[in-house]
């Protein structure tokens, strides 16, 4: 991939829960920010679907017509990558026209596929490039995600979605600078608690405050999560605490390590913002996924599993390839994590 696909932010997600049934272009866009993470402004948002379920949502800001052909390359990439049988376009912007010609660009350039809808939104209004003559509106068909049937659903599902991309980002920027000096005397009083020379014990307490945060998020105060982060500072037991993730519960870890990550100082933020990515990843949180490869790009851009989370979404992997990837290493560090932790 370029630098300049790389600069686009790409964002991805998988489908939701089961359940959210889209039948409309109005369903279509009340969904939209459930798959990408958050409500989309200018941008297009290409919507993957195979054997009538969306399997992954791609979100990038939007480019000028110029970029068309590489925008439809990417696009093109990802059909063939994740076996699409359809598509859906849509174009979110203030200014119409601009957004209309890339959308004809894109149709042209993706005439091979079947695109199931084609849409551009603007001040509350969408507009389908590609329904028959005449069926929609020339002022638009206006639409409210606040009180659609499908947003509630989704909540409902449990999904969330930010206000836009900026305020996914700020949830995983970490505490605020004035309280740094604070909680790094906190790090130095916790480090002489720790003994991490003996393994047996430095698991069983890792597997103690991950249990208790998993059932009890109220639990994770300020001291165990800056423990978890100490913790998983050392690269074993920040694999074993990897291992312990799964698609199945991948949600429950995407809230423990965000509110550790929420909690920790820069220079442990490292290993906690590579668990949470993978559990995002896991989960299908693709715009979560993103903002914490970007996050780790500035706090520690060496770290190593922070590059395969970088390769893991820069080449756009389902969530699917979770087993394929790490089943057999999962169950040899968690087999190696019973028998440390008893």
């Amino acid at each position: 991939m370029t630098a300049s696909r790389k600069s686009q932010r790409r964002r991805r997600r998988q489908a939701p829960r089961k359940g959210l049934t889209v039948r409309r272009p109005d369903d279509l866009l009340a969904v939209i920010p459930y798959l990408v993470g958050f409500h989309p402004e200018e941008s297009i948002v290409a919507v993957f679907i195979h054997s009538g379920r969306v399997v992954l949502a791609a979100r990038i800001d939007l480019p000028p017509e110029s970029a068309a052909d590489e925008v439809a390359a990417q696009i093109e990439y990802l059909v063939n990558r994740h076996e699409a049988a359809a598509l859906a376009l849509v174009a979110y912007s203030a200014a119409s026209l601009p957004a209309h010609r890339l959308l004809t660009r894109l149709m042209d350039q993706l005439g091979d596929h079947e695109l199931a809808d084609v849409l551009y939104v603007g001040h509350g209004r969408w507009w389908s490039l590609s329904c028959a003559e005449d069926c929609c509106p020339l002022s638009g068909t206006p639409f409210d995600l606040s009180s659609h049937p499908v947003s509630a659903a989704a909540v409902f599902a449990g999904l969330g979605a930010c206000a836009n991309r900026q305020e996914l980002a700020a949830s995983i920027s970490g505490p605020p600078d004035t309280e740094l000096p604070r909680l790094q005397g906190l790090v130095e009083t916790l480090l002489t608690e720790l003994d991490f020379d003996d393994a047996s014990s430095a698991a069983r307490l890792m597997v103690s405050l991950v249990d208790t945060a998993v059932s009890d998020p109220g639990a994770l105060d300020e001291r165990r999560a800056l423990l978890l982060a100490l913790l998983v500072t050392d690269l074993r037991l920040r694999d074993l605490a990897w291992a312990l993730i799964s698609p199945e519960d991948a949600e429950k870890y995407v809230r423990l390590w965000g509110a550790v990550v929420a909690k920790v100082p820069p220079r442990l933020a490292a290993a906690p913002l590579c668990l949470l990515g993978f559990a995002a990843w896991a989960c299908g949180a693709g715009a979560l996924l993103n903002c914490c490869c970007e996050r780790l790009a500035r706090v520690d851009p060496d770290y190593s599993l922070g590059r395969l989370l970088r390769d893991i979404s820069a080449q756009a992997l389902p969530p699917s390839l979770w087993q394929q990837m790490g089943g057999e290493l999962q169950a040899g560090l968690r087999a190696e994590l019973a028998s440390l932790a008893g």
